[in-house]
């Protein structure tokens, strides 16, 4: 029973639509579903970090307003940053076949991770979900299948996001790239300055 609520729960997560999902989307309707898939592998790889420390013991760390917010204006940067560079310097590919290098793949991989990790309200989701899994009555080997069925479950729905966004890459033209790069680096600044927001209001000056 664990296995499958962790999994649903995992599934659940569908739902948020953060910088992530976007991150992945532009890689994988535009390089192709490997690169999307290397995103995938860094969103879950630093998902998984977070469970860890978590569950080592750095929840309180993580609940920390003063941590929160200093983690949450380095991510914020971060996103701003990446934003920008999408609206300034898009690489608008042709429809061809393109040949990327296991360097293109590691920052995909690096994209994913960092895009995920820097947000403090990420932790704060696992944290809940693992208050969740513990008032259940999950504990030692039942939580951990809980945790593992829900990363599972996150890993999958972002494969398939990297899936369908591959499927209709022909669509892409010169021109629709251009506006792809500028709606998602758009929405990059955007929840940067969210990010900020948030930040500010858990620890006001």
């Amino acid at each position: 029973m664990c296995l499958i609520n962790g999994f649903f729960i995992g599934l659940g997560m569908i739902i948020f639509v953060g910088p992530v999902f976007f991150t992945l989307l532009q890689a994988a309707f535009q390089f192709g579903f490997k690169s999307g898939w290397a995103v995938a592998w860094g969103i879950i790889i630093s998902d998984v970090l977070c469970v860890i420390l978590s569950e080592m013991g750095f929840r309180a760390f993580f609940e920390s307003a003063q941590n929160q917010f200093y983690i949450g204006i380095a991510g914020g940067f971060l996103l701003l940053g990446m934003g920008l560079n999408y609206l300034l310097n898009p690489k608008l590919a042709a429809k061809t076949e393109i040949s990327l290098t296991a360097m293109d793949y590691a920052g995909f991989f690096t994209k994913g991770f960092l895009v995920n990790f820097v947000n403090p309200f990420v932790f704060l989701v696992w944290i809940s979900v693992i208050g969740q899994a513990s008032s259940n009555g999950y504990k030692g080997q039942e939580l951990y299948l809980f945790l593992l069925a829900a990363l599972l479950g996150i890993f999958l729905t972002d494969s398939l996001k990297a899936y369908f966004a591959h499927k209709i890459k022909g669509w892409m033209n010169a021109d629709r790239l251009k506006i792809l790069y500028k709606v998602v680096g758009s929405l990059l600044c955007i929840f940067g300055m969210i990010l900020w927001v948030k930040v500010f209001k858990i620890y006001p000056f």
